[in-house]
Order: structure tokens, then C-alpha cells, then sequence
């Protein structure tokens, strides 16, 4: 499949976009987009580049569950890179982007992996998630009859085989990997990692100095200090040596390698696309299988949806056999597992489609697939999609809250509370709360992102904005409550 250019050769000069520019606190210092493109251009450069660990953290929530039932907690571990080594990600990942979607095309695959992606429709504008759910909702109810199977690949981007990578990378770029591209390769398997709340306590960034010369520099943390002045860089080179790798013997070394032969971080800016090519594969032998029994595949990374009509199937979990089976080719750690898997069926009743379960512990109303539910008669929004909307806009409420008092509370609760900004805040938390689902939308509201949808739906019988009518009403109660619990636990001056 060689469709690229030689290893080390540059399709083009990079250039950083604004969400390749990274500001949040990590171990170097700021790189500007000069900086960026001067260094991330460069293959001799990024061959002999260093790479810092990557910070991870635990972004927990959770899970939606139906009145009268216990309610699960997720937790799932997002790692993020140095500023410097996130741009050079992106850099690598712009090039073997476009080399992808040229192996995509050539081999007839490219309406088949939809995640990250940026797919044109036949009115030449990008696809968003609502449209190819509709698309899925469609096919099956044009065929009317239809098996449809959704499963889920157990811990994806943590299963990823290093060798596998190597050779569909090698096959993307037409020929071994040069040493600028290996560099980025074994940045992104043989990774390490500090967990954020060892290294905020190991160097003390939430820490008080009860020394201070006054009161505000004795409440006032190292983290804050930081973000005063503008700086970006968490410890000193010096600091990194001793309190964070090891340097110091009484300060064991925070850094942890992956030393498997799987595996790649997730929420780096290059990870996304190696969760994609990784199964072009696998993705090109299922389209074909479900495509010679006229039926249709998607992927969207580790949730693959399969759509068959039902005069072409032995069995209901014809399917789904052949997809776990067709997985094991493609890794020893790849597993779909078995209580992750939902087989339902469509069947036409006189004028009109119902949904039948069939096994699986999701789908059990309707086809779920990318945050919507088709019964056969209407699409609605899926609770858990709702439910990690009010998620966002939650955590979003408390952390203003909390550093507006933070910030303020010498002045007082009186001055506080009267000087809240609740309009521009409900306005702020409205604007910013999206789905996050696909890429080009992220300015939508959620509630433009309803609207959008019952647009696209049109013809399905949406019930979309009967399932969002409350929320400007809830959003303002929760961003009271936020204010009143940031005041209660961080106890500022009394009138």
C-alpha cells in the first residue's frame, strides 16, 4: 500500500493552528507558534528531541442510570504532553493525516472509519457526528428487516499493538520510518508518565506559604503564583532532575514507563490518528464482508456498528461472531467483549419499523450510535448524551465559583454575592458546552447543537427540544448552588 513519500520526506511546511498551541502548565516552558514551526519542520531536530513525560490525570464521572437503579462510576485516564512535544505531534500527525485519507480513498474506505475526521458530504460541507448517526438510522430503515450489531472494543488505545503501528506507519509513509519519524514513534509507545496529583504535591503547587509577608501571599498558592505571572513551566530543569525523576535519593522518582508492547496514550494529538490507520485492515475486510451481504460498517475508533439485512444471516449474531473473530488477527490484547455486545433487529409492521432488543446490555429501546437512539418511529438525544452535557456545564459552574471566591474572598461574602457575574456566566456556560463529539462545531451551544440535529432529522419524528427545554432554567439553580457551596468551603471574610 505505499501511497507517501519517503520516510523523512515533508509533505509540506507545517504550520500550528490556534489548538496546537498549547497554554496549560506542564514541564517546559511556553512554545510560541514561531518556535513550533521552526523546531516541529525540522527532521534532524525532532530526531534528536527529548521528550518530556506526559502528565496524566483521571477524568471521572458518573455513568446515567434509569431511576431506581445504582449509578456506576467511570473513570478514565487522559495523559497530555509538553508543549513542545504536543506540536510536534500535531506536526506529524497533519502529515500522516493526509497520507491516510489517500489510503482511505484508494481503497473505497472512506465514508467507513468516521471518527476524527473531517468527511465532506455531497453538498461539500463536514459532516458532524448527527449526520452519520443519520446516515446508520437511514440505511436501516430503507432495508426495513435488518440485524443490526454495536460493540465496543475493550480499552482501545490501551490494546494498540507497538508492532502493528509500526508496520501500518511504515506502510502509510512508503518505507521504513527515518529517524525523525521513529522518534515520534517510540515517543508514543515506550511513553512515561507523572500522575498530576503526585506532582502537584511533590512540588507543593497547591501548597501555602505560611510565612508570607502579608496575608494574601500567605493564602496565595504556587500554582496561582504561576498563573499571576503568566508562566507556563512547572518546575525548573534543576527541579525536574531532583524532586521529579529521581535526582534527590530521599525523592523517589515520580516518572512510570510503559514497558508493554501495547499501548498509547490517550489525549495526545497524535493518537487519534493511530487509533485510526491502526485497523484499516480490519476495517477494509468487515466493510467488504458486510458489504457483499448488502449491508453497511462503521467505525467510530473502538464503537463499530454493522447493519445486515436479515434474509442474509443464518443467525442474529452472525455478525458479531465475525467481527471477534476477524479482531483477534489484529492484536493479542484487541478483545470485544462479550456483555459489551447489543444485537437488535428492525422489523417492518405493515407501514412502520419497530425495534427489537435481541441481547446486550445497551440498545435496549432503540439503535444507540453517537449519542442518539432510533426506535424505528422517533430519534431522541441519549440520556447518557444529556447527562454528560449537565456534566460539563457543572463542572464548569463550580470552577468559576470557586476561583471567583478564591480570588475575592477578602472582600467579603456580602461583596461577593452582590457581585457575581450569574448573567454573564449562565451566558459563558450556554455558549461553551458542547457536545465534543466531532471537530469544526466546538463554538456550538448545546442547544444549537439540538437544533442542528432536529433539522438533520427531520422525517424521524425528533423529539430533541422537548429533552432540552429546561435547561437555561436549571443552568441558572446550578450556578447558584456552586457559588453557595464555593462559600461555604472556602470561608471567606464575614461582613
Amino acid at each position: 500500500m505505499p501511497v507517501g513519500v519517503v520516510a523523512s520526506t515533508h509533505l509540506s511546511s507545517w504550520k500550528p493552528r490556534e489548538k496546537d498551541v498549547k497554554r496549560y502548565f506542564h514541564f517546559d516552558r511556553f512554545v510560541s507558534a514561531a518556535l513550533a514551526t521552526r523546531l516541529a519542520n525540522d527532521p534532524i531536530y525532532v530526531a534528536r528531541h527529548t521528550y518530556f513525560p506526559l502528565i496524566r490525570f483521571k477524568e471521572a464521572w458518573t455513568k446515567y442510570r434509569k431511576q431506581g437503579k445504582p449509578k456506576k462510576k467511570k473513570v478514565r485516564p487522559l495523559r497530555y504532553a509538553a508543549h513542545l512535544d504536543a506540536a510536534i505531534f500535531a506536526k506529524y500527525r497533519a502529515d500522516l493525516a493526509v497520507l491516510y485519507e489517500l489510503e482511505l480513498k484508494r481503497r473505497g474506505l472512506a465514508d467507513v472509519p468516521v471518527a476524527y475526521r473531517r468527511i465532506i458530504d455531497e453538498n461539500g460541507k463536514a459532516k458532524s457526528n448527527i449526520e452519520i448517526a443519520k446516515d446508520v438510522f437511514s440505511f436501516a430503515r430503507q432495508l426495513g428487516n435488518c440485524v443490526v450489531t454495536v460493540v465496543d472494543i475493550k480499552s482501545y488505545f490501551e490494546s494498540l499493538d507497538h508492532a502493528i503501528i509500526e508496520r501500518q506507519w511504515s506502510k502509510l509513509i512508503g518505507g521504513a520510518l527515518a529517524p525523525d519519524h521513529r522518534s515520534v514513534y517510540r515517543a508514543v509507545t515506550k511513553y512515561s508518565v507523572v500522575d498530576l496529583e503526585k506532582l502537584e504535591k511533590r512540588l507543593s503547587l497547591k501548597g501555602v506559604d505560611p510565612a508570607g509577608v502579608n496575608r494574601k501571599s500567605r493564602r496565595q498558592r504556587k500554582i496561582d503564583l504561576l498563573r499571576e505571572e503568566g508562566k507556563k513551566q512547572l518546575c525548573t530543569p534543576e527541579e525536574f532532575r531532583r524532586l521529579v525523576a529521581g535526582g534527590d535519593p530521599t525523592k523517589p522518582s515520580l516518572i512510570q514507563k510503559n514497558g508493554f508492547a501495547f499501548g498509547i496514550p490517550q489525549g495526545t494529538p497524535i493518537s487519534d490518528l493511530i487509533a485510526n490507520f491502526y485497523l484499516i485492515d480490519f476495517d477494509e475486510e468487515m466493510n467488504r464482508w458486510a458489504q457483499s451481504l448488502g449491508g453497511l460498517y462503521r467505525r467510530y475508533s473502538d464503537d463499530i456498528v454493522v447493519v445486515v439485512p436479515t434474509s442474509s444471516v443464518s443467525s442474529a449474531d452472525e455478525a458479531k461472531i465475525c467481527l471477534q473473530t476477524e479482531i483477534r488477527k489484529h492484536g493479542s490484547e484487541l478483545v470485544i467483549q462479550e456483555k459489551k455486545v447489543c444485537v437488535g433487529e428492525f422489523v417492518t409492521q405493515g407501514a412502520t419499523i419497530v425495534w427489537r432488543h435481541i441481547s446486550g446490555s445497551s440498545s435496549r429501546n432503540g439503535l444507540e450510535y453517537l449519542g442518539f437512539e432510533y426506535d424505528g418511529s422517533r430519534v431522541q438525544i441519549k440520556n447518557s448524551t444529556l447527562s454528560n452535557a449537565w456534566r460539563k456545564m457543572k463542572r464548569q459552574a463550580h470552577g468559576h465559583a470557586f476561583s471567583f471566591v478564591r480570588r475575592y474572598r477578602d472582600k467579603g461574602v456580602c461583596w461577593i454575592r452582590a457581585n457575581y457575574p450569574h448573567a454573564s456566566l449562565e451566558r459563558s456556560i450556554l455558549q461553551d458546552v458542547t457536545v465534543h463529539q466531532d471537530t469544526g462545531y466546538d463554538t456550538w451551544t448545546f442547544v444549537k447543537y439540538t437544533r442542528r440535529a432536529s433539522r438533520c432529522f427531520v422525517g424521524f419524528n425528533p423529539i430533541f427540544s422537548d429533552q432540552t427545554r429546561r435547561y437555561r432554567y436549571f443552568t441558572k439553580v446550578m450556578i447558584g448552588a456552586a457559588l453557595d457551596e464555593a462559600i461555604e468551603k472556602l470561608k471567606p471574610r464575614l461582613p
